[in-house]
């Protein structure tokens, strides 16, 4: 089962008996220390400057997040920009989390637009109906949302191209391997930019093998670049990048609006993984059928991306060498049956012999007589 957890400024919270952001409400077996430790740390929320004073809450963009626990778990979340608080004086945010079990996280993993257009977030809680709230056996996803677009419809609506995109694909592998950031600054208005990143992360992750689904962790909003170690991936507004420090510069930054990328670190070969996965992007199931074949076989360094090209390797030799082994085996064939063809032959020719003998015996013994 799914537990939930909400989170806000309010009167009072679990935590907290002041008036304040805490936890306000949770399902009954969620520990306390995951909640202190590693929820909290994922609830925060910053408005875009440009709406300072805006009341209409439509116009914030929602900031759609999920990471990877250190515990195994898996954490999908929202948090919202709601208005007044119960004082009618000061702005909130809320922030309601699902955390999905281990054992059941794969089929997110496996299916990530079940992460990427999850629905069913709440953004106000009544403390008065108590601190317990119920887990749920799944989390719903908008089908709406998810739609059939074409990878050259996301290029058009995100603007970039394909080089930019296997660029933020290599950049993942790294996020997963060595825990780099990778910050993506969109070129669009506030109020695009979730359901824009939805549509760069729905094939991300479609390319990216389930291993690396694993170790990564995204935010669909961020007003500015803040480090959360279980987010990797941090789709930003544009403008959000004031100037390059050297905690930026640690990880990736894409600003498309100013045609700005800062990627050391990322080579510029081609990789035969990339093509296969570019080339089967709107194939999942030969991806996925991929993807299973790697983690049925247990790869070592499985984060590596050379690892794949590897993989991919040995099965174009494979193919390579089944070719000219087919050949051979045909011209045996033949070989073996010219071969019983001249054995039949010298066979009848024998039979032919012996009955023209008998034959010649025949009439010599009734001439004789």
């Amino acid at each position: 089962m799914i537990e939930q957890h909400f989170y806000t400024r309010d009167r009072r919270g679990i935590f907290s008996k002041t008036p304040g952001y805490d936890t306000v409400a949770k399902s009954a077996n969620l520990q306390d220390e995951f909640i202190i430790n590693t929820l909290h740390d994922l609830c925060f929320y910053e408005a875009p400057a440009s709406l300072a004073g805006e009341e209409d809450l439509s116009k914030y963009p929602k900031a759609l997040f999920c990471v990877n626990t250190e515990e195994g778990s898996m954490v999908i979340g929202e948090s919202a920009f709601v208005g007044r608080d119960y004082t009618g004086e000061r702005n909130r945010y809320f922030t309601h989390n699902y955390i999905i079990p281990e054992e059941e996280k794969d089929d997110y993993i496996k299916n990530p637009e079940r992460i990427i257009y999850s629905e069913g977030f709440i953004n106000n809680y009544d403390i008065n109906e108590g601190h317990v709230i119920p887990e749920v056996k799944e989390i719903r996803k908008a089908e709406f949302l998810s739609g059939n677009s074409s990878i050259e419809e996301m290029y058009s609506k995100a603007s970039i191209n394909e080089e930019i995109f296997v660029n933020i694909i290599k950049a993942s592998f790294h996020a997963a391997q060595y825990g780099k950031k990778i910050y993506i600054v969109l070129d669009c208005d506030n109020n695009l930019i979730a359901d824009i990143s939805r549509e760069i992360l729905k094939y991300l992750y479609r390319v990216l093998p389930f291993k690396v689904r694993r170790k990564i962790g995204f935010i669909t909003y961020m007003k500015a670049p803040k480090s959360k170690s279980l987010i990797n991936i941090i789709f930003l507004c544009k403008g959000s990048i004031k100037r390059i420090n050297t905690e930026l510069k640690a990880g990736y930054i894409f600003d498309i609006p100013n045609k700005e990328f800062y990627i050391d670190g990322i080579d510029k070969e081609k990789h035969l993984f990339i093509d296969f996965a570019i080339n089967n992007v709107e194939n999942v199931q030969v991806l996925n059928d991929f993807f299973s074949k790697v983690d049925h076989n247990k790869l070592e360094e499985s984060l590596n991306l050379r690892r794949y090209d590897d993989i991919l390797n040995v099965d174009n030799e494979r193919n390579s060498v089944k070719k000219p082994l087919n050949k051979n085996a045909n011209k045996d064939e033949k070989k073996q049956h010219n071969s019983f063809k001249e054995y039949d032959k010298a066979q009848e020719n024998r039979l032919v012999k012996i009955i023209k003998m008998l034959i010649y015996k025949i009439k010599a013994a009734l001439k004789s007589s």
